[in-house]
C-alpha cells in the first residue's frame, strides 16, 4: 500500500534512522512547523498519486506573493523527506519523487541582509536603558554587536530537561544552556566562550575589542565585583534568562522606539560601521 504524505512525516519524525532526531532541539521545532503546514496543505495525498507536475504546482502556490524564503524552506523540507524514505525506507515512490524534485530549483530572496550599524546598537542600548528601564537588552546587545556571538551564545536557550546537555539553571520543566556565563570572564575580562552549534571556542580581550560591553558592565555594577557564576544577561522582569521569542519581541520594540528599521536584523556583518 502507497503511504501518504503525512505518514511519511509521522516516520520521518519518529524513526531512530531519521536524520530528524540528530538535529537540536531548537532546530527541530523550527522544521517541525514547516512539515506541520506540508501536512495541513497535503498530508492526505498518497505518494503514488503524486507527480512531478504535482511538486511545480505546490511550489508556484509557495511563492505566490513573492514568499521565497519559505517556499524555500517547504522545498527542502519535502527534499529530507523524500531521502528519507528514498534511502531508509527504500520506497520506490519517494525516490521518484525525489528526482521530480530536482526539476525544481527555488528562487534565493534578491535582498541581501541589512545589518545593524554601531549607531543603531549604541541607539539601542541608550533606549533600552532611558526609556524602558530594560538594561538586560543593552547588555545583550553590546555583546551581540562587538563579539562573533549570535543571539543563542549572548542569552541561551531553554529547551526542554530532557534533551541532550546539563544546567543549573531549570524552571518549569526547560533547562538553560548555551548562554554566557560568569565564569566565562576572568578577573583580567578576558572571555572564553565556546560559541555556535559547533562549540568552536572564542577567547576575547574585551578590554580591547569591547568597549560598549565594557560601559555596559559598568553601568551595571560600577565598582562593585561582578558575579563569578550564573548566566550574564537575566531578563529585568523574571531575574531569569530570557526566552528567545520573548527577547526577539521585546528588541524589535526597542529597535523601533530607536529608529532602526524593521528590516534591519541584529546580526553581526562582516563589516560593520
Amino acid at each position: 500500500m502507497s503511504l501518504t504524505l503525512g505518514h511519511l512525516i509521522e516516520q520521518y519524525r519518529t524513526d531512530p534512522d531519521s536524520n530528524f532526531a540528530k538535529l537540536s532541539y531548537r532546530v527541530r521545532v523550527e522544521r517541525g512547523r514547516t512539515l506541520a503546514r506540508i501536512n495541513r496543505e497535503h498530508g492526505s495525498q498518497q505518494l503514488r498519486d503524486i507527480r512531478t507536475r504535482t511538486l511545480i504546482e505546490w511550489h508556484r502556490k509557495w511563492t505566490a506573493g513573492g514568499k521565497l524564503s519559505m517556499a524555500r524552506s517547504l522545498v527542502e523540507r519535502m527534499r529530507e523527506l523524500l531521502r528519507f524514505g528514498s534511502t531508509v525506507l527504500e520506497d520506490r515512490e519517494c525516490s521518484r519523487l525525489l528526482d521530480g524534485l530536482a526539476e525544481i530549483r527555488p528562487q534565493k530572496p534578491v535582498a541581501s541582509p541589512v545589518y545593524i550599524t554601531r549607531e543603531q546598537a549604541h541607539a539601542i542600548c541608550a533606549v533600552a536603558h532611558e526609556h524602558f528601564g530594560w538594561p538586560s537588552i543593552a547588555l545583550a546587545q553590546a555583546f551581540q554587536f562587538e563579539l562573533p556571538l549570535g543571539q543563542k551564545d549572548v542569552i541561551g536557550e531553554w529547551v526542554p530537561v530532557g534533551e541532550v546537555g546539563t544546567s543549573d539553571v531549570v524552571s518549569d520543566g526547560e533547562k538553560w544552556l548555551r548562554g554566557l556565563r560568569w565564569s566565562a570572564i576572568d578577573d583580567n575580562l578576558i572571555l572564553r566562550h565556546d560559541a555556535g552549534s559547533g562549540g568552536k571556542l572564542i577567547e576575547v580581550d574585551l578590554k580591547v575589542a569591547a568597549p560598549m560591553v565594557l560601559s555596559e558592565l559598568e553601568a551595571a555594577f560600577g565598582t562593585e565585583a561582578r558575579p563569578k557564576s550564573g548566566p550574564v544577561v537575566l531578563c529585568d522582569t523574571s531575574g531569569l534568562p530570557w526566552s528567545a521569542a520573548e527577547f526577539r519581541r521585546k528588541w524589535r520594540l526597542v529597535a523601533a522606539k530607536a529608529g532602526v528599521p524593521n528590516l534591519v536584523k541584529n546580526r553581526r556583518g562582516v563589516a560593520r560601521t
